[in-house]
């Protein structure tokens, strides 16, 4: 498996999001037959755990992300502002009657294995191996693709066909703008950050299609230029910016 990085990166990634997405259809099967919606929660926190041992033994943390920025790369990346800003957008829909501190709970610690081990998996291993065939630009469009796309497997919880395509749309524009900025600032931990507080704010919040396409909207009006903006400055930023990572181990 180990040998993978090297000879098939991509192949290697694509291995580790499928073991992740059966993670979490067994987690929440399980749960929902045990009655105890938080085992899918444990589950992954063992998962992540698993995937960190897994990098440090090969000494690749550095190499797929996990440090912090690179001195002087936040001003890229305009502080990670506007992403930060639109993490706050889902409560305006305000809070469901049910949520209580359990749920709670288990909520933060769901989002928090999922924002680290789908940062780790797309903007870590998915990104790295793409960058391999060479063309970068290419390369992180693909990576938010894959990522947006891979929320389709939500149509299997019960999501509607309008619900799957705004989930997928703000996924995919997501998903672009943490590549560029994994890439800008050589660290995919601010997007950890962000992609746990965003999800919290969805998992927390009340339902509603409607709050849910206003969200996607504004994402939208904010995302696209700020895209452009990240393009635009790696463009800019030269070769000891958007060289690939050295490997260790």
């Amino acid at each position: 498996m180990r040998k993978l990085q090297d000879t098939k990166p991509i192949g290697h990634a694509l291995i580790w999001i499928a073991i992740y997405i059966v993670a979490v259809n067994i987690g929440e099967s399980v749960g929902e037959q045990l009655s105890f919606p938080g085992f899918t929660s444990l589950l992954l926190i063992i998962l992540l755990i698993v995937l960190v041992f897994y990098l440090r033994a090969g000494g690749r943390l550095a190499f797929y992300g996990v440090r912090s920025m690179q001195p002087g790369t936040m001003p890229l990346t305009l502080f990670y502002i506007p992403l930060f800003a639109i993490t706050f957008l889902q409560y305006a829909k305000g809070f469901p009657s049910h949520l209580d501190l359990q749920a709670l709970v288990f909520a933060i610690l769901l989002v928090a294995a999922v924002g680290f081990i789908e940062e780790l998996l797309f903007r870590g291993y998915l990104l790295q191996g793409l960058r391999t065939r060479g063309n970068l630009t290419r390369a992180i469009i693909i990576s938010g693709v894959t990522f947006g796309l891979g929320h389709i497997v939500n149509l299997l919880r019960g999501y509607s066909p309008t619900e799957q395509a705004l989930q997928i749309i703000a996924a995919v524009l997501i998903g672009i703008a943490l590549a560029y900025c994994a890439v800008l600032t050589g660290s995919i931990m601010p997007g950890v950050v962000f992609h746990v507080l965003f999800n919290l704010s969805g998992t927390i919040t009340a339902h509603s299609v409607l709050w849910d396409s206003v969200t996607v909207g504004i994402i939208s009006l904010v995302l696209i230029p700020y895209i452009l903006l990240l393009r635009n400055r790696l463009t800019k930023a030269g070769a000891a910016i958007t060289a690939i990572p050295a490997r260790m181990g």
